[in-house]
Parts: structure tokens; sequence; C-alpha cells
């Protein structure tokens, strides 16, 4: 026990604990030690990770190029071109809303997994227990079908490729079964490995992220073929940002609502911003919404891409997806160690 003995409210954190209450230290006293103290949780886990793995394990769950691509159908399948753009530029606002409620939250209860404590603390009397049950609960949820639904798109994207290559082969749905639990396998065996051996895994996959993101933003406009298939080189803007795909029998209003879901999979600020490049390259130069939404390759990103550009390149840009595809998935799994956390917490 450390000889300094300070109450909760001497530390400049939000606590369940009563202002009186005076934190006992089982290890060396630090500054977040004494964090932790206050909000009623002792140190269980090595601080190896750094301001930037930490940030690039957030980066690589964000994967703005896989998720992106995983997303196409519904972006683009309920409301078309206007979705993707008018659609990625209103939710990201009120995304960055929540990001930035959710930053508050975390400066003033710095505890891994907090948001079910956040949850009890900020409840009416008597209602901790239960908002901070639906929260936990709600959070697992996610994170036990987050590293899924990513290996999935992806292995959706190995097949879409190696359809490319052997256009006599169609992927068949238990084939993207069997390769999605095969990836995950190997990603569980990347995410058992050591604190900082998997931090640096998240910084070289993180740093990859960012480039092929660049990248691909730069080589879509710059290798695109519509000119000789006797199209402009892009989409006029009156007709990007005007003209509504009926995907849906509702409204227009209510189409562009649906298209919301897309943006989820990312978060706002520069990231969002980012993936809404992307999104504006492909709206002004898709050629056919119907053709890749619909096409035997399965993956409307894919469909995509050949439409647009020359098959090498193509496949190019489908690898680099790939690889970042791999990195976010991986990130979601390592994620999952928050079930500790909460197991701990409950």
């Amino acid at each position: 026990m450390s000889g300094r003995k300070k109450s909760v409210a001497h530390e400049p954190v939000t606590s369940v604990l009563p202002p009186s209450e005076v934190p006992i230290y089982e290890c060396g006293a630090n500054a977040d030690n004494d964090a932790l103290a206050a909000l009623g949780y002792k140190p269980e886990f090595k601080r190896e990770f750094s301001l930037w793995t930490s940030f690039c394990v957030s980066f690589a769950v964000l994967g703005l190029l896989p998720s992106f691509a995983s997303t196409l159908y519904y972006g683009m399948g309920y409301a078309g071109t206007p979705g993707m753009t008018w659609g990625w530029l209103i939710a990201m606002v009120f995304i960055q809303c929540v990001a930035m409620s959710m930053a508050e939250l975390c400066s003033a209860m710095p505890t891994s997994g907090g948001l079910y404590y956040a949850a009890a603390v900020l409840a009416p009397p008597g209602w901790g227990p239960l908002a901070s049950w639906i929260t936990g609960w709600s959070n697992w949820l996610v994170q036990v079908t987050g590293a899924p639904s990513v290996d999935y798109g992806m292995a959706s994207m190995m097949l879409a490729a190696a359809s490319i290559q052997n256009p006599a082969y169609v992927p068949q749905n238990y084939q993207v079964f069997l390769l999605t639990a095969f990836i995950m396998l190997i990603q569980s065996c990347i995410s058992s490995m050591p604190t900082k051996w998997i931090a640096n895994f998240n910084s070289y996959g993180s740093t990859f992220n960012i480039i092929a993101l660049i990248v691909v933003i730069i080589i879509i406009p710059a290798a695109i073929n519509r000119e000789d298939q006797g199209l402009p080189r892009f989409t006029p803007s009156s007709v990007v940002w005007g003209n509504f795909y009926e995907g849906t029998d509702f409204p227009k209003g209510v189409s562009l609502l649906m298209s919301f879901v897309a943006v989820i999979w990312t978060m706002s600020g520069v990231g969002g911003l980012f993936g809404w490049f992307l999104q504006l390259v492909v709206a002004y130069t898709i050629v056919d919404i119907d053709d890749a939404l619909e096409s035997e390759l399965g993956q409307p990103y894919a469909a995509y891409l050949l439409q647009v550009l020359p098959q090498k390149v193509t496949m190019a840009i489908l690898g680099l997806t790939i690889i970042c595809a791999f990195s976010m998935g991986q990130g979601c799994m390592v994620s999952k160690r928050i079930l500790n956390i909460q197991a701990r917490g409950g």
C-alpha cells in the first residue's frame, strides 16, 4: 500500500465511489494507478501501447478502405450516388457528435471497456446496474460480431478476385463461410501474441491502411477507362448529387437515411473526410449501379472496379483492400480483449 492517502475527490476522474473513499494501492503508485484506484479498479494489464499504437488499434478497427468495400451495397444500393455523397456527409456530422461525446466520457472515466462503467455513473439514482447491464451486453454483441463481419467481407473480396481471374468460377456461400472461419482462426492466433507484438503488428497494419487508402483515391481517377467505353471521364455533378437510385420502395428521404448504414462503419473527423473523398471518387466514376449490385462476383466493390478499370489495376486495388481488411479484422479481434474487462467489472 502506498503511503499516500487521497480521497476520490482529489483525482481528475468521475467515479462511482463516494468522494470520501480513500483508494488503496496494491502496486507502485503513479498518476495512472491513482486514477484507476479512484475509479475503483486496480491495474491488471501491462501498458505497452504507446499513443501511436493505441491510435493504430482504433484506426485498424475503423479500416476505411475495407469498410467502404464491404458496405458499398448499402450506401449505393439504397439511394444511389446521392446516398454516397449527401448521405455520407450528413451522417458524418452526427457521428462526429457521438465521437466527441465518447471522447469526453473517456477522458472523465479513463478505464478500458469503460462504456458500461460510464452508463452506471450517468444513470439516474437506482438505475445504474440496469443501464450498465444493457450497455455491457450491447457492447458484447458488437465485439462478437464485428470481426466475423469484417472477415466475411474480406472472404467475399478474395473469392471475387478468384472469379475475376477465372470467369468460369462462381463463389458459393459455403466457400465464403469456410474462408471466413479460416481467416478468423489465423487472426485469433495473432491476437494471442504478447501485447507488445500486437502493438507493432497493428502499427504496421494501420500505416499500410492509411497509405493504401490514399493510393486508391489517386489511382481510380487516374486509371479509369470510361472514355474507352464512350462515356465522359466523370459523371456530371447534377447526376451524382441529384439522381436517386430506386433501390427501395420508400421515399427518397427514407432511402437517404437508410444509406447511413454504410457510414456507421466509420468514425468521423479526418477518417470520415477521407472516406467521403473515396465515396466521391466512386460516385463520379461508376458506370452501372445495377450491374455492380447484381454481378455474379457477389461483391459490388469488385464489380465496380471491373467496370471502370483495366483488370490488372482492378486486381491490384483488390489486393490492397484485402490486406487492409485483414488488418482491420485482426484489430477487431484484438478488441475482444475488452470482454475480459467486462467480466472483471461485472
